[in-house]
């Protein structure tokens, strides 16, 4: 991805990525194959699921598309809501949920990584 620069023409010129977005993307990708290899990530996903159960965020969520889509006059294609759903979905994830998962990654990369 290049992030583009306003300099003082009106034209805009493409940067190469930055080091530390190059070693971001590193780090993400390694540990996403040290998650899924060592099936970390899966519990994480069983876990996290069910705490927005736990929680009623799944049910608000449910809610929330359901009122969004009915307000509309027009159908809406599944990537219509999900365009529209997905930041207040993203939004509404409880604090004690993210924090939760926040720990148990930082304690996956401490241990192996």
């Amino acid at each position: 991805m290049y992030r583009h620069q306003l300099n003082s023409g009106p034209e805009r010129h493409r940067t190469a990525p930055s080091m530390s977005s190059l070693t971001n993307d590193n780090l993400r990708s390694n540990l996403h194959r040290e998650l899924v290899e060592s099936g970390k990530r899966d519990q994480l996903v069983e876990l996290l699921r069910a705490r927005l159960i736990e929680s009623g965020w799944r049910d608000d969520l449910k809610a929330y598309t359901k009122e969004r889509i009915q307000s509309r006059e027009t159908t809406m294609s599944v990537d219509e809501v999900i365009k529209e759903v997905g930041p207040h979905a993203r939004a509404t994830v409880p604090d004690k949920v993210k924090t939760e998962l926040l720990a148990l990654v930082s304690t996956f990369i401490e241990d192996n990584m």
